[in-house]
């Protein structure tokens, strides 16, 4: 329970109290910070599996993801999380399910990259889309009630929570 109130303090301090367009820089760094470091190391160590050491938001099955699974991951809750937005804003009430489903990604390797690029635009976008006023809300177990307005900073929250990890893993997998 500490963890939740940590994690909705973290959430509310970080990315809620901001503007949309500081949100929209903090998703947009860390989608930049991900391509570069995919760029930069070969595919072998993007694969590699040595469990990184506990960081903040990685639970322990996270910790021996690869850094290409770690990105599938975060793929997986942008779509879904991609999908709630408009019923958000159309004030109805969404139940987002057990977010344990997002915690098995298959092994996998660059083809992950494409769809990584396509789903960071579209959410890039969403500010344009929505003017995230709707009343409609999702009950995150973690972060708690949230509207469109705290679904987009969860967003931007998560992808950032996540770069450690990845650069973490490269390091530990052989890269620089």
């Amino acid at each position: 329970m500490i963890d939740n109130v940590i994690g909705r303090l973290l959430l509310w301090a970080r990315y809620r109290s901001r503007s949309i367009a500081t949100n929209v820089r903090q998703f947009n760094a860390a989608v930049a910070a991900i391509e570069e470091l995919v760029a930069a190391t070969p595919e072998p160590v993007l694969r590699g599996r040595r469990p990184v050491p506990a960081l903040p938001g990685v639970t322990p099955i996270m910790q021996g993801w690869s850094a290409f699974m770690t990105i599938e991951h975060c793929n997986d809750v942008h779509e879904s999380l991609l999908g709630l937005f408009a019923e958000l804003e159309a004030d109805r009430d969404v139940d987002i399910g057990d977010i344990g489903r997002f915690d098995h990604p298959a092994e996998c390797g660059p083809e992950v990259m494409p769809r990584f690029r396509d789903l960071a635009a579209r959410i890039a976008t969403l500010p344009q889309t929505f003017p995230f006023t709707g009343t409609g809300t999702f009950v995150h177990p973690i972060f708690g009630r949230l509207d469109s307005r705290g679904g987009y900073a969860v967003v931007a929250f998560h992808l950032q929570l996540h770069v450690p990890q990845i650069r973490r893993s490269i390091e530990l997998n052989g890269g620089s």
